[in-house]
């Protein structure tokens, strides 16, 4: 186990989910998109709130701020190392530009 820790992948933030960057595309798309799933849920429900019962302090509003902002760190990070593994895996196409 100590030697995935070693290889772990954090891009974008200092705090993060350790990503290991040896994992098959599939997984590392799948985990990507249930951090997705989970910030556009915080989303919905903070959208939800109608503001006169039960209202949200600075506080909480802060907080969900930095939830969502790591969540979507990670998911970025996790679709690039899907990317690079993607690529390991199969040949480059002739001309390499983005569609």
């Amino acid at each position: 186990m100590a030697e995935h820790l070693e290889n772990g992948l954090c891009l974008t933030e200092t705090e993060c989910l350790l990503i290991d960057p040896s994992s098959d595309p599939e997984t590392l798309y799948d985990s990507a998109e249930q951090r997705l799933d989970a910030v556009k849920d915080l989303m919905f429900t903070l959208s939800s709130l109608d503001g006169r019962h039960g209202a949200l302090e600075v506080t909480d509003i802060a907080n969900l701020a930095g939830v969502s902002r790591i969540l979507l760190a990670d998911a970025s990070d996790l679709l690039v190392a899907a990317r690079r593994q993607a690529m390991k895996k199969s040949p480059r196409r002739a001309g390499g530009g983005h569609v």
